[in-house]
């Protein structure tokens, strides 16, 4: 694992949208949840996701909350190597896992002076039942 020190913002897109994350909470995220941070944005191609604002958590920025499933890509998520906690994309036609991330929106500007909408992740993981229930409720 890379120092906390030594980690760099990382920038992708996917879908049309632009993503960042910090190089180090993700792989921390990986160990802790099984989940990287560019499996983890495909919920925000999940049209029927919920989300909520993070009131207790949005002192320094506004952080947002979202449920939503990734079935708009593939996914393999594992704990720790050893524990399969999710095989998204094995059932093809099903619903697949469903996460709870936490992100916040920031602007960047381009080097033509041009704004950006970023979404930057900040932690994601399997949601619970609780939350799926609230996921598979909402309809």
């Amino acid at each position: 694992m890379i120092d906390k020190e030594d980690s760099k913002i990382i920038t992708f897109k996917l879908g049309g949208m632009n993503f960042e994350y910090d190089e180090w909470k993700n792989q921390y995220n990986i160990e802790m949840h099984g989940i990287s941070f560019e499996q983890a944005a495909r919920v925000f191609f999940d049209y029927d996701r919920i989300e909520f604002y993070d009131e207790e958590h949005s002192k320094d920025e506004d952080r947002y909350d979202t449920i939503g499933d990734l079935s708009a890509g593939t996914a393999n998520i594992f704990v720790k190597d050893t524990t399969t906690i999710g095989n998204v994309g094995a059932f093809i036609g099903e619903v697949n896992d469903v996460l709870f991330v936490v992100y916040t929106e920031r602007v960047q500007v381009d080097k033509n002076g041009k704004n950006i909408d970023v979404t930057r992740l900040i932690s994601a993981r399997a949601a619970t039942n609780f939350e799926r229930g609230l996921y598979y409720g909402k309809r």
